[in-house]
């Protein structure tokens, strides 16, 4: 409410973006959010607290590594495009190659690798798959 409700003419497209984002993060007044804690298989993405836990262990992650799994958590089995992880994880004026993308999701699928080893293999952890032209998918395989 207040400044970002009222837009005037003319009015450039990343201006509206900005305050439907800023509209979408703050949510419903006195409602807590349901995506603050999402679960895929034996994985916990806890984004009030920025908490990663893999069958009750702490995976410790870098912050960026920790926007792309929630990020990806909130649309588990479903393609998120490049595009789409570049503007909620980085920014919708990221100047600058997609290769950080690339490199910081190799260290992310390095990382729940290592956990997945480490939780014994009755856990039930996601990966990432690639989608050549389309995007990533977070999903139980």
């Amino acid at each position: 409410s207040g400044a970002d409700d009222y837009l005037t003419k003319p009015f450039r497209l990343t201006e509206l973006l900005a305050r439907i984002r800023a509209h979408l993060r703050r949510g419903v007044v006195g409602e807590p959010s349901a995506m603050e804690v999402t679960t895929v298989g034996d994985l916990e993405v806890d984004q009030a607290s920025r908490r990663c836990q893999i069958s009750g262990a702490e995976l410790s992650l870098r912050p960026k590594e920790f926007d792309l799994l929630a990020r990806l958590s909130t649309d588990a089995g479903k393609v998120v495009t490049r595009e789409s992880l570049m503007t909620d994880v980085w920014d919708e004026n990221w100047f600058g190659s997609t290769k950080t993308l690339d490199v910081h999701m190799a260290a992310l699928r390095r990382r729940l690798f290592q956990a997945a080893n480490e939780a014994g293999p009755a856990a039930r952890v996601p990966t990432i798959t690639t989608l050549r032209g389309h995007g990533y998918r977070l999903d139980l395989s």
